[in-house]
């Protein structure tokens, strides 16, 4: 009975929490913190009791926010605030901190919540931009359907409007389906099966032939991968066929060789896949943005501007990890980590 008193329960779903929990006493010095605490601002329990709140967060005094901290110690009304917090490799981290008065001192819980504020972005471009894409075939074929409703002269005429309309049509569909596939990536389950790396980039290279200059690159394939792999078939394809499709796309024009290399290689419990090309490459300043909804580096090939998103929202899924090496006019280097996941549930 003792493990299930209520300071013992207590204890434990502090410390179990993902939530940042710190108490702090009446001039802000930290009486306690779990260790969701302790682990993220990498303190020790015994190197954070007893120190200020300015010390664990240097800019809250010139930010003001001790000053709100102890309005809540004097007023007891609760405070919520967010905060950013600049990350060197991850970019902005934004915090939801909810401070409160617990005995005659404070007490906070923060929480990351940089994926809710990454998620309305993405919403609002994702309005704005499948809107505007959309908008041009639909004008298209309401424009053309104007002229033919005014009489059309000929047949010859009505034929070449029809392919027009279907052309945009076409197009329209196509924006559609990559925004279909991509929300499916995003909410669909996982179904975990034996992988075949070579079968999955032979299949995906044959269904990308029709791409514009296909066949003046010359494709090297590398996999010596020992042992079996288990992951989500369907998410695998959707990888290799992204990134290939954007090594295609971006191939450098009059380029004597143009290559792409597709390596598949082990890496410690998981692979190691590596596409590599001589194409165009990501000038330094734009390379940040290339994993952003819509962004695309160039406008000198078409592209709907989510296929690098797709690639990086299903990596996230897949517990994966990317990292992009490229030189403007070189070419460019997608490096991914995939875990096994032969553990999980096997759908053979």
């Amino acid at each position: 009975m003792e493990n299930n008193t209520p300071d013992k329960l207590r204890s434990q779903f502090f410390d179990e929490s993902e939530i940042l929990f710190a108490i702090f006493d009446k001039d802000l010095n930290c009486v306690d913190a779990n260790t969701a605490f302790l682990k993220t601002l990498h303190f020790t329990k015994e190197g954070i009791i007893g120190k200020n709140i300015t010390e664990i967060s240097p800019d809250n005094k010139s930010s003001g926010r001790n000053d709100l901290y102890r309005e809540v110690i004097r007023t007891e009304k609760t405070l919520i605030l967010d905060e950013v917090k600049p990350h060197p490799s991850m970019g902005n981290i934004y915090v939801r901190v909810k401070a409160f008065k617990v005995g005659d001192g404070l007490g906070t819980a923060s929480e990351n919540i940089t994926d809710l504020k990454e998620a309305v972005s993405e919403l609002e471009t994702f309005i704005y931009k499948s809107s505007h894409d959309m908008r041009s075939p639909i004008a298209s074929i309401l424009g053309l359907t104007n002229i033919a409703e005014e009489g059309l002269k000929d047949i010859d005429e009505a034929k070449r409007f029809c392919k027009i309309v279907r052309q945009q049509t076409r197009r329209l569909d196509t924006i559609l389906q990559i925004l279909v596939a991509t929300t499916r990536i995003r909410e669909g389950e996982k179904i975990i099966r034996l992988l075949d790396f070579k079968e999955i980039i032979e299949d995906t290279l044959k269904s990308l032939e029709s791409a514009e200059g296909f066949d003046k690159i010359n494709f090297e394939k590398h996999i010596s991968f020992n042992g079996k792999f288990y992951s989500d078939k369907l998410l695998v394809i959707s990888l290799f066929q992204n990134l290939l499709d954007n090594a295609i796309k971006y191939k450098k024009e009059n380029t004597p060789n143009p290559f792409i290399n597709i390596s598949v290689v082990n890496e410690n419990d998981g692979v190691k896949i590596t596409v590599a090309d001589n194409g165009i490459g990501i000038p330094d300043h734009l390379q940040k943005d290339v994993f952003k909804m819509f962004f695309r580096a160039t406008e000198k090939a078409s592209g709907s501007g989510l296929g690098l998103y797709t690639v990086n929202h299903t990596l996230k899924k897949l517990g994966g990890t990317i990292q992009l090496d490229s030189k403007e006019k070189t070419g460019t280097t997608f490096t991914i980590y995939l875990p096994n996941e032969k553990a999980g549930p096997v759908e053979k």
